[in-house]
């Protein structure tokens, strides 16, 4: 795999061709089917408009053991290693796949990532494509995530005064992109006769967690402990990456791969002009 960081550092954004097999992918797509028409995943279904149609599908990691795979693959591995300096320190901290049907799938308004995000720190996150995006790009603005965090109204202004210099990032099936979350982007409604998942992942530190975000420490570690559990499973040679592994023992015993990113103390601040969504 090339080495992708100097570019994802200049623009905010890149994509790594090729980085999933597509018999994984293939997959992914089956289970990520199957849990839409599963009732008892109903909680963890994000629906639109009058269609009830599904546009998002929360727990990735609950939703079978092919996503725990696929978390670990050399592929997502390598690309962790390239921007974290210190790789003992991972935490998956996000894992939504973002469902766009055929015909109609929802557009994406213009924004950042913001929504319960670290103020002092910079996180990424990674879009695994399940299906080509080429009719259904997503659009970033090449080095918006050095203009830091933006309202709404500080968000519109900017799309309507630099529309033009929007980049389409297009990705095939098994592509995996990057982005900085405060690089400002947006996609436009599905038209295609083809659906377009993408099953979004996002990582911080420990350290970052602890100091720079709305976490508590039980959260943190159950975090930490879906990725410890994973690496010993499918990547056992990786120990290295794993020092805490002893300590957080009691939380890979009783794994919890459904973690809430809310809960009563921590809601999305829907009066915040920081969310783009409210």
């Amino acid at each position: 795999m090339s080495s992708f960081k100097e570019e994802f550092e200049e623009k905010g954004f890149c994509r790594v061709s090729k980085a999933l097999p597509l018999p994984l992918v293939d997959r992914l797509i089956i289970a990520t089917d199957k849990a839409i028409k599963n009732k008892k995943f109903s909680e963890d279904f994000c629906t639109i408009n009058e269609s009830g149609h599904i546009h998002k599908l929360k727990y990735a990691f609950d939703k079978g053991d092919v996503f725990l795979e696929a978390l670990a693959h050399d592929s997502i591995l390598s690309i962790l290693l390239e921007l974290f300096d210190d790789p003992t320190q991972i935490v998956p901290t996000w894992e939504d796949m973002l469902i766009k049907i055929p015909k109609v799938g929802i557009p994406v308004n213009v924004h950042q990532d913001l929504a319960l995000q670290s103020i002092k720190t910079s996180v990424f996150s990674l879009g695994v494509y399940l299906h080509d995006s080429q009719e259904n790009p997503v659009y970033y603005l090449p080095n918006s995530y050095k203009l830091g965090p933006l309202t709404r109204t500080e968000i519109k202004e900017l799309y309507l005064r630099e529309k033009k210099n929007f980049v389409p990032l297009y990705a095939k099936k098994g592509d995996i992109t990057v982005h900085n979350v405060k690089t400002v982007h947006f996609s436009e409604e599905n038209r295609s006769s083809s659906p377009r998942y993408t099953w979004y992942l996002e990582f911080r530190t420990l350290d970052q967690l602890k100091e720079d975000s709305p976490w508590d420490l039980e959260w943190i570690l159950q975090r930490r402990a879906i990725w410890i559990a994973t690496l010993q499973k499918y990547q056992s040679d990786k120990i290295y990456l794993i020092p805490d592994a002893k300590e957080l023992a009691p939380y890979i015993n009783n794994l919890t791969l459904r973690v809430s990113h809310t809960n009563d103390e921590i809601q999305y601040d829907m009066e915040s002009p920081y969310n783009h969504f409210a």
